[in-house]
């Protein structure tokens, strides 16, 4: 009866519709074509220290059924490797486009949100729904200070400590 249960839940975790929690105000418009290409991760929050990487580099590209393949490339310990590579895959309710559900790990999706988007879209925050966890991605290797103020800016006005973020050396 365990075994039942197991293989159940685990078939049925991303099949749930949660909502927004209140607390989270995600980018209402998103042009889904706009967000596909390369990404860079310039810095995080909530990762555990054992688990710290150089760079994170995420390659985005929309399949014709609507859905968002992901290709993660974690560089650990320094600029140079060892590269950890792994895939997973997104979908979006164009209806509620700021909030995201991502499987890395076979059909268990978890929500993330994007809680800033700039007007150009190369540079986003994105949380997980606990928000434990917040990182800041761009297409550009490199920012400008007023895209650095502005990233401040709006982690301040989300309720995030910019004191306590992590920002990666390999792109300042």
């Amino acid at each position: 009866m365990k075994k039942i249960f197991c293989i159940l839940l685990i078939a049925c975790t991303g099949c749930i519709e949660e909502p927004v929690p209140a607390e989270i105000n995600t980018v209402k418009q998103i042009d889904i074509e706009l967000l596909m290409g390369h990404w860079l991760e310039l810095g995080q929050w909530g990762r555990p220290e054992y688990k710290q990487v150089a760079a994170v580099k995420i390659d985005l590209s929309l399949d014709d059924k609507d859905m968002i393949r992901m290709i993660i490339n974690k560089i650990k310990f320094t600029p140079y490797g060892p590269l950890s590579k792994s895939r997973g895959r997104a979908t979006w309710n164009p209806d509620n486009s700021g909030v995201f559900k991502c499987a890395l790990f076979l059909n268990i999706y978890r929500d993330y949100y994007v809680l800033y988007l700039d007007p150009d879209n190369t540079v986003t925050l994105i949380c997980n729904k606990r928000k434990t966890k917040f990182w800041v991605f761009s297409k550009k290797p490199s920012l400008s200070e007023a895209q650095i103020a502005g990233i401040i800016q709006a982690m301040q006005a989300i309720g995030f400590d910019p004191d306590k973020f992590n920002w990666h050396p390999t792109y300042f």
